[in-house]
């Protein structure tokens, strides 16, 4: 329950700025079940996150957006608390994209970053690769003369 609980938190913290409450609906355990939307805006036009939840949790892709309407990130979750994520630049090429997890330790619910991020400038190119532990950077590798890039 205290994980629910602080995964509620986070989702209302991430939709603070919105001004409606989400689509969706509950299942026999009060818990959040199907497709969810959340809007900027109180006619329910601009977008700001859709994603999908079995029995309380996010399952699935999410997708969360400017209120210009292009998407500023998506998110990918697997099993064990396990996601990927992937942030964009307003022209729609990845701005960066790695790991993350969503664990219950004895302290409580801990959200972090951990393993390879990969950094990519604005024209698609490989700039940087941060290593993460428990959500602090733990190193960082320049590839500013790299010639990968990423479609978009």
């Amino acid at each position: 329950m205290p994980r629910l609980l602080l995964f509620s938190l986070l989702l209302a913290l991430a939709t603070a700025c919105a001004s409606t409450k989400p689509t969706g609906r509950l299942d026999r355990q009060g818990d959040r079940q199907g497709r969810y939307r959340t809007y900027y805006d109180d006619a329910r036009t601009q977008l700001f996150m859709r994603g999908r939840y079995r029995h309380g949790q996010p399952v699935g892709r999410w997708r969360y957006y400017a209120q210009a309407g292009e998407v500023q990130h998506k998110e990918r979750y697997r099993r064990h608390g396990l996601s990927d994520i992937t942030y964009y630049y307003p022209s729609g090429r990845v701005a960066k994209q790695g790991h993350a997890r969503l664990a219950d330790e004895p302290d409580g619910l801990h959200f972090y970053w951990f393993g390879d991020w990969n950094y990519y400038s604005p024209a698609g190119a490989l700039d940087s690769v941060q290593v993460y532990t428990l959500g602090k950077r733990t190193g960082t590798r320049h590839l500013s003369a790299s010639p990968m890039t990423l479609a978009k």
